[in-house]
């Protein structure tokens, strides 16, 4: 009677977990399609609709005139161009106030140019920019306040290195900021999406469960035979 039991016993478990098996592989592809249809949407809704104007139609001479992406580059880098000469004027302008013993002003104003551009190359154009103006502003106090008791080589290497590490603790800030308003900006599909993708992770946990419990079953009978 004990060995009927046992057999029944195996033979039923057999089948739910045969049953449950099948009932988690079809979850697991339920749930991957339906995190997949999430995750598309998401990516779709982000594509910006185009704006496209009327006028454009009736004026088609008229906008065959706009600015092509070389002008706007070109416009951008003679911008950029005479920032960068106006502060490099105000730095030349300040050290020019120092005493002759106190820096070589033969060719000041070209030697300052290539020593700055060289300094500021590594950086983005923002950065110059911001690297020239920050330098023109300390030239003036350091005139003011040291005049001739400074050395103006330790002080271009001091503010080198000081401008480098404040422009990497910069650069480090914004990354961190940047991934914490991405993990910010996730929508409610992409949460869905997330979830269901972990849903289906662990259904497919479960399957690989059952086939295992089912190997050993079948193991088990070929072992009393």
């Amino acid at each position: 009677m004990l060995g009927s039991i046992e057999k029944n016993f195996f033979k039923i478990t057999q089948r739910l977990g045969l049953l449950f098996a099948m009932l988690s592989f079809v979850a697991v592809i339920i749930l991957g399609i339906v995190s997949f249809d999430k995750f598309t949407a998401t990516a779709s809704g982000k594509v910006d609709a185009p704006a496209i104007e009327f006028a454009k139609y009736q004026n088609p001479i008229s906008t065959q005139g706009e600015g092509t992406g070389k002008d706007l580059s070109a416009k951008k880098e003679d911008k950029f161009s005479q920032e960068f000469n106006n502060h490099v004027e105000k730095i030349v302008a300040n050290l020019e106030r120092l005493p002759e013993g106190v820096i070589d002003k033969t060719d000041l104003k070209q030697n300052v140019k290539i020593l700055v551009k060289i300094r500021s190359n590594p950086y983005t154009q923002d950065l110059q920019l911001a690297y020239v103006e920050s330098l023109a502003k300390l030239t003036k106090q350091m005139v003011n306040v040291s005049g001739s008791q400074v050395n103006v080589d330790d002080f271009f290497k001091w503010y080198d290195k000081e401008f480098s590490k404040q422009a990497s603790a910069n650069k480090e800030q914004g990354i961190q900021q940047y991934f914490l308003v991405k993990l910010a900006s996730v929508t409610v599909d992409e949460a869905i999406g997330f979830a269901v993708l972990g849903m289906a992770a662990a259904m497919l946990g479960v399957f690989i469960m059952f086939v295992m419990m089912l190997s050993m079953l079948r193991v088990e009978k070929n072992t009393r035979k």
